[in-house]
């Protein structure tokens, strides 16, 4: 139930009119310029809070050099896998293995199939399964990537980067010491598993030295977002911090006016070196 701003009186649903019927304040209109403020606030607090980890990030995925290289070498496995990764010899018949056959493989035989031979020791169709996780891994990698300057994103990128690594690993070391006899390894299996052994490299390098993070300075009332955080956890009441914004937004108000003074007065002088 609704009640008065101001003297608290409780309003049922024929109170429709705008005064109170006690105190015959305008509850639309009372405090409103308190409460836009408070609004304006919230606003204000809630973005310089969640701007840090946006300006994050833009610097986890292209806010540098090194971070667009990561990209580009986050995305090269994905045509590696368009490379001969194997040949299958069967029936007399040769087959290139690449993303393409693997994908064809899947639809014709199906995941229930694959996981039924898998089940049952077939390490062909055991490698095909490890294969599929890794190119997955890939895709999952590169969603990720924004989110590897986070609390956990050093952890989470060296997990990511291993189940992109090892499955491929396992699928290639399957295929030449097991009993595949009509499959052999291609060039493109070893620019796979280099590439990928790269972007765990390249990670593990960029966790050590780090990616550089520009931090978009937010203003609360006129406040830094940082002087203002720290104001609060000082203690200070609504009313003095409200004063130091209306300092600061005084000073604002100074340094913009004087800027504009100065750019009107080059002006004049350009003006009078023109006539």
């Amino acid at each position: 139930m609704a009640q008065c701003p101001k003297c608290g009186r409780k309003l049922h649903l024929f109170n429709w009119r705008p005064t109170c019927p006690d105190c015959g304040v305008n509850m639309v209109y009372y405090k409103s310029n308190d409460r836009l403020l408070e609004e304006t606030e919230k606003t204000e607090i809630e973005h310089a809070k969640h701007q840090p980890a946006i300006d994050r990030a833009k610097a986890a995925f292209f806010g540098s050099p090194l971070a667009i290289a990561r990209i580009v070498l986050s995305v090269l496995p994905l045509g590696a896998l368009f490379l001969p990764l194997a040949t299958l010899t069967e029936k007399g018949e040769t087959a290139t293995v690449n993303g393409i056959y693997l994908f064809q493989t899947v639809k014709s035989v199906g995941f229930g199939a694959l996981f039924s031979g898998a089940l049952q020791g077939e390490t062909l169709k055991i490698s095909v399964l490890l294969m599929l996780v890794s190119a997955a891994m890939i895709l999952v990698c590169l969603i990720c990537l924004p989110m590897s300057l986070g609390r956990h994103g050093k952890a989470r990128n060296l997990i990511l980067n291993l189940l992109l690594l090892l499955p491929a690993a396992e699928a290639a070391v399957m295929l030449s010491i097991g009993e595949n006899t009509g499959v052999a390894l291609s060039f493109g299996a070893y620019v796979y598993l280099g590439l990928c052994f790269a972007i765990l490299i390249y990670n593990l390098i960029l966790a050590k030295v780090g990616l550089p993070v520009r931090y978009t300075v937010c203003y609360i009332g006129g406040l830094p977002s940082d002087e203002y955080f720290a104001l609060v956890e000082k203690g200070w009441s609504d009313l003095e911090i409200r004063k130091k914004m209306v300092e600061a937004l005084t000073a604002m108000q100074e340094n913009v006016r004087a800027e504009a003074a100065e750019e009107e007065a080059k002006k004049e002088a350009e003006r009078a070196a023109w006539k």
